[in-house]
């Protein structure tokens, strides 16, 4: 991760973390004497680098009190993957009582490189993003027994199908979209392109471990001694569930277009074949159920002004008079 001063954002708490404040708990919990405190950009949470006198340096984030994201669902998360030979955040300790610090956090293994997205104008990146498709390949190699969101014991109230698990999705996206005033006839069209594709979705080959946020700032990077860049670290499990693998991989190639345009390709070339005996089709209305859902979480938390006309929205159009078409 970047070390530099994060800027501010909704979901970033006002705390203080120095060396004096974190002294004893470092001393509790065996990691060491911190010397050096440094603060890094990215995530949604307040991250800093945090050195000691024996050991690499560890990580610290500090979670915001009002925000309700749960350390535990993400530490299981990682758990998941604990046997996958992939560089990743690795959690040494957690506490959300707010008795050690006056905020919740977590600490784990600091990892080296910076974002693969501070790379997208090398000549050379497209290596980034194919390494990125094989590295989310092995993440889909892990079984989870049912479809859902994480908690911090398992998966919370587990679907038994990948069909009954989207409908659950869809059902909520709609309902949400409606309410941020997303159109009803928008919505509508877009319902009976969900049923027409209800045969794409049933099909699944089961449960994985699914990131749901795989994308160019989640995954760090560096050059190697011959200059050749590498993947050294993957970010950020609090969007994690277990899902069906060509859904996360829409997700990624979604989100990382997005950020990234161009990226798509490589990372689809990474990742290989596509285990669906109609890929593009199941790409395609997983796509639609990535970016209703986006629409409505950012006019949920403001990013999307009522009454404007969002990109997302003009995509979803577009969808809708395709299948028409």
């Amino acid at each position: 991760m970047t070390e530099a001063v994060a800027e501010r954002s909704y979901k970033m708490p006002q705390v203080d973390v120095d060396t004096a404040s974190l002294a004893a708990l470092f001393g509790e919990l065996g990691l060491g004497v911190p010397t050096a405190v440094t603060e890094l950009i990215g995530g949604g949470a307040r991250s800093f680098r945090v050195d000691r006198t024996d050991g690499a340096p560890l990580v610290l984030k500090a979670f915001k009190e009002e925000f309700t994201y749960a350390t535990g669902k993400e530490i299981y998360a990682s758990q998941l993957l604990r046997d996958l030979d992939v560089p990743m955040t690795r959690f040494l300790a957690s506490d959300e009582s707010r008795t050690r610090l006056p905020f919740r956090y977590t600490i784990a293994n600091y990892l080296p490189g910076r974002q693969v997205m501070t790379f997208k104008d090398e000549p050379d990146v497209a290596d980034l993003y194919r390494q990125m498709g094989a590295m989310l390949r092995k993440l889909h190699t892990v079984r989870v027994d049912g479809y859902g969101s994480f908690g911090a014991d398992g998966v919370v109230n587990p679907a038994a199908t990948n069909a009954e698990f989207v409908d659950r999705f869809f059902l909520h996206g709609f309902d949400r979209f409606r309410h941020y005033g997303g159109g009803e006839a928008l919505a509508q069209q877009l319902e009976a392109i969900v049923a027409d594709h209800a045969d794409i979705v049933a099909y699944s080959r089961g449960a994985v471990f699914a990131h749901d946020d795989f994308q160019p700032n989640n995954v760090l990077a560096e050059r190697d001694a011959r200059g050749r860049l590498q993947l050294t670290g993957l970010l950020d499990f609090g969007n994690a569930k277990a899902s069906d693998p060509v859904c996360d991989l829409a997700k990624a190639l979604f989100c990382s277009e997005h950020d990234a345009p161009g990226s798509g390709p490589a990372i689809r070339e990474g990742y290989g074949l596509i285990d669906h005996p109609d890929p593009d089709a199941a790409l395609w209305i997983y796509l639609l159920l990535h970016r209703l859902t986006m629409w409505w979480w950012l006019r949920h938390v403001g990013v999307i002004r009522e009454g404007e006309r969002h990109d997302l929205i003009v995509d979803l159009e577009a969808m809708a008079a395709k299948k028409r078409a």
